[in-house]
């Protein structure tokens, strides 16, 4: 199974059960096509991915058992941008068109290195992701569910599903400090550190899109400021890609 094949799952995505299906489809066909070596960094972000996404899933359709969001068609919104982005990378790097963000490539080109780990792999995922896709995502949303401060409350929540889930992830993707004991010292720092970068990046996201929206009166101001902040948080997503890839340890 050819590695150019994962575009195929790729189509538009319209509802965020649309979104769980794509990812879980990326993830499983990138870890099929895997004999010798035994590591996929596609399929490790995708498994990560699929696993957040599927609990925001779980938020908006009301079956999650304490959380709720107030402006559900706002997230639903916004996790259905943000997973075109990601999408839209894949498709872009099988074309070999030249549009695939930097940050991407730096994942995409390295997805069989088997000197990466697991968490090396998934992390750097996620900085493409939050740190490019997530402001562009806000701004394509917003054009239809401006900013207020009841939606940034709703964007805030979901930084705790990232903390329900933080503790299986890096188990599961082998961080670290996940191998010490359970609930001890060691563990809870590697939590409370990977809960920590979550939100403040997140927090990140949202400050340079408000930097773009600033400008949304003014078309050709707007196009200026967006282009300077896409190309700004591209170049530094890559830098730190390529830090993670070959970082020796990830709590």
């Amino acid at each position: 199974m050819s590695a150019n094949e994962l575009s195929v799952h790729c189509g538009d995505v319209h509802t965020v059960e649309d979104v769980v299906t794509a990812l879980s489809a990326i993830r499983d066909q990138a870890a099929e096509d895997i004999r010798a070596p035994k590591i996929d960094g596609i399929s490790c972000f995708s498994r990560l991915y699929a696993t957040i996404t599927e609990n925001v899933l779980e938020t908006l359709d009301g079956t999650h058992p304490t959380r709720s969001f107030d402006d559900e068609a706002f997230l639903t919104r916004l996790d259905i941008e943000f997973a075109r982005r990601y999408l839209a990378a894949i498709v872009a790097y099988e074309r070999r068109d030249g549009t695939v963000p930097a940050c991407w490539k730096v994942l995409f080109d390295h997805r069989r290195d088997q000197s990466v780990g697991h968490v090396n792999f998934a992390a750097c995922g996620v900085n493409a992701h939050v740190n490019l896709d997530l402001a562009l995502a806000l701004l394509a949303t917003w054009e239809d569910f401006p900013p207020t401060p009841a939606r940034r409350a709703d964007y805030d929540r979901v930084n705790d599903i990232f903390g329900e889930e933080m503790d299986d992830l890096r188990e599961d993707f082998d961080a670290f400090l996940a191998g010490t004991r359970e609930n001890g010292l060691l563990d809870r720092l590697g939590n409370s550190l990977s809960d920590l970068l979550v939100r403040t990046t997140r927090g990140l996201a949202w400050e340079a899109a408000e930097r773009v929206w600033a400008h949304r009166d003014e078309p050709a101001a707007y196009q200026r400021a967006l282009a300077a902040e896409t190309a700004r948080l591209d170049n530094a997503a890559q830098a730190l890609g390529w830090m993670i890839l070959n970082a020796p340890d990830l709590p």
